[in-house]
């Protein structure tokens, strides 16, 4: 099955979720985030998150997390580049509506500092418990993942998991994956 093919299977997979399971499926995202977090010392080590503003059934993960969880975090930005994504400081509550990466979706304010962060929490349609990943089809996850030597987290439901993915060579597999049922370790399921 071709990556456009996934794609569109999977959107509309999504789309049949109703509010209140999405609702609850996030919570659980969230809750499993949380624990995630705890175990990797993310508050006591002081490690700052990339995190994402989900758009169209991504996973509500900022849900129960701790204040102190987003003090860390900071969001994505394109450069001065077109082409390249960075993170910016900045909460949940800071984000704007930007136009960034091709189209509208809440970001941060320019004037907040650029951060490349100890972590990043990364969206996507469909992953393997490998730690693969297909993702909306524009790259800019891909592209910075690729010089990124930090913690990667897929954030997902348990539906969107599948057991193999049409792979290239640029694509980069994740650390970790978050659902609303498990915290898988990739390394460990390869």
């Amino acid at each position: 099955m071709t990556k456009e093919i996934l794609r569109k299977l999977m959107k509309a997979k999504l789309s049949l979720i109703d509010e209140k399971s999405f609702t609850e499926m996030s919570s659980l995202v969230s809750k499993n985030l949380a624990l995630l977090a705890s175990s990797l010392n993310v508050i006591q080590d002081n490690i700052s998150i990339g995190a994402f503003a989900p758009i169209a059934k991504e996973p509500l993960w900022h849900l129960n997390l701790s204040e102190e969880i987003e003090r860390l975090t900071a969001y994505p930005a394109n450069s001065a580049n077109i082409d390249k994504m960075t993170f910016r400081w900045a909460r949940m509550s800071d984000l704007i509506i930007r136009k960034d990466f091709g189209f509208e979706i809440l970001g941060p304010p320019l004037e907040s500092p650029e951060v490349i962060p100890g972590l990043v929490l990364i969206p996507g349609l469909v992953f393997t418990e490998r730690g693969e990943r297909l993702g909306r089809g524009k790259g800019f996850y891909d592209k910075y993942l690729s010089h990124y030597l930090g913690i990667k987290i897929g954030i997902c439901f348990s539906e969107q998991l599948e057991a193999t993915l049409p792979t290239e060579k640029h694509d980069v597999t994740l650390d970790y994956i978050v659902t609303d049922k498990k915290i898988i370790n990739c390394k460990h399921a390869k």
